[in-house]
């Protein structure tokens, strides 16, 4: 955690950057002010990250028109930007496995290098043990799902064009300027029921659910007839799919310079997947041998996971056991790397290895419950065992997003992949590498799940 203002400490906003070779999940930024003299954008082109970003839009011209112009025309290049009519004011950018920027600074010349500002830097390490990744989860979530927002188009970029002109040689008052807008005046999202917006995220999430798995029942349709020699043919289809697809993400997909550039790899797959897929599962079936240790967490990590999570053995499971859970888990053991050495219970330690945070995370969440008072076994007894197979998804959902039943630092997407080593007759394993894989393929699935 960094206090970022300027000349004032010498913390300059330009040393948030992400170092280039940095592995995102892409930008968010939601920002109210800007110009085209700061280093946001040259820096996610430079380094293919994708950039979604929500401004504002009213009469008074708050986004510079030639800022506009260069976000619209760089849509090819994974650029998003959504205008939030008059109530958007703030100044939040998150680097999706750096960290985010929360403070004062608006997205020009004078914020970024000669104003006084005032904002903190939190990395990702501690926007996890503070809580503060899944609050900006659900920020951003709110922020999409806001009716008000309009997609920036070039007729927008056209109006606040003019508007500036007039603004700048002072020709027009007030009334003159917002009778030529073209969105009408908003009034902000206090009326929004809370309750539909939950709801809508819900929704939201059935649907993405439902197009990644039906993604994933196509890829499983086809993968026996393409079988590297080194797997048995006894071994589930949805256990081959994924890790095809961590082949392919790990070794296709990744770059030399530790980049991972799959918008990229969607832009040029997402008008014929299936040829892109066909061509990926002909490289899979060559492969004398696993490129990535697919073998291992075929052989071993996933029927692991399955013994454990059995109905019949799955409350009488112990810390060990755990252990073995969390340690044959992807997501899982990608996530503890993030977390804070205090969280871990070494607050005095700057750093600790992923071996080393294995058993200390173990015996955090084997201690930890939830607001239902379950522990993590109960939870995922909840999850696979609570109610209709066809109801799972809704169950995944709320173990991962209720507050009655979530777990800090065991997410939706450590539940997803453990359902799917569990029982990959219903479901497959998922998480966030998976969606990224089959996006780069040309599938259109969100990255986070």
């Amino acid at each position: 955690m960094k206090l970022i203002a300027n000349g004032l400490n010498k913390n300059f906003f330009r040393s948030l950057l992400p170092p280039s070779g940095a592995e995102l999940d892409g930008v968010v930024a939601a920002i109210a002010y800007g110009d085209d003299r700061t280093e946001l954008l040259e820096h996610c082109l430079s380094n293919k990250f994708r950039l979604d970003i929500w401004m504002r839009y009213d009469h008074k011209v708050p986004v510079s028109p030639t800022f506009l112009s260069k976000l619209l025309k760089n849509s090819r290049n994974n650029v998003f930007c959504k205008l939030v009519p008059d109530r958007l004011h703030s100044k939040v950018i998150w680097w999706k496995g750096h960290g985010a920027y929360i403070g004062s600074a608006n997205l020009t010349d004078r914020a970024w290098n000669s104003n006084i500002e005032a904002g903190v830097f939190f990395t990702e390490a501690d926007l996890i043990g503070s809580g503060m990744y899944e609050q900006l989860t659900e920020f951003f979530d709110n922020l999409e799902a806001l009716d008000a927002c309009v997609d920036l188009t070039e007729e927008i970029v056209k109006e606040q064009s003019l508007l500036f002109e007039i603004k700048t040689r002072k020709m027009a008052e007030e009334r003159e300027l917002e009778r030529k807008r073209k969105v009408p005046v908003w009034e902000g999202v206090s009326f929004v029921d809370d309750k539909s917006v939950k709801d809508r995220k819900k929704d939201n999430f059935k649907k993405e659910w439902d197009y990644a798995l039906s993604s994933i029942r196509n890829i499983a349709s086809q993968i026996n007839d393409f079988r590297p020699v080194w797997i048995e043919s006894s071994i589930p289809e949805f256990w081959q799919v994924d890790q095809f697809l961590h082949a392919y993400y790990y070794n296709q997909v990744r770059q030399s310079n530790n980049t991972y550039p799959y918008e990229e790899y969607y832009q040029k797959n997402h008008k014929d997947p299936q040829s892109a897929l066909m061509s990926m599962l002909v490289w899979w079936k060559r492969l004398p041998e696993p490129p990535s240790q697919e073998d291992h967490t075929l052989l071993v990590r996933a029927p692991l996971i399955k013994r454990c999570l059995q109905r019949d053995t799955i409350r009488t499971l112990e810390r060990d056991d755990l252990q073995g859970l969390v340690s044959s888990t992807h997501a899982t053991m990608d996530h503890l790397i993030k977390m804070s050495t205090a969280t871990l219970g070494k607050p005095g330690q700057k750093s600790l290895s992923r071996d080393e945070r294995l058993p200390l995370f173990t015996d955090w969440l084997f201690n930890c419950r939830n607001n239902k008072g379950q522990s993590i076994f109960e939870l995922l007894d909840f999850v696979l065992y609570g109610g209709r197979i066809e109801d799972m998804w809704e169950r995944i959902y709320l173990a991962g997003k209720h507050d009655d039943y979530r777990f800090d630092h065991y997410g939706i997407n450590s539940i997803a992949e453990v359902v799917g080593w569990a029982k990959p007759e219903i479901t497959p394993p998922k998480n966030g590498r998976t969606n990224k894989a089959l996006r780069a393929l040309g599938y259109s699935v969100r990255v986070t799940i």
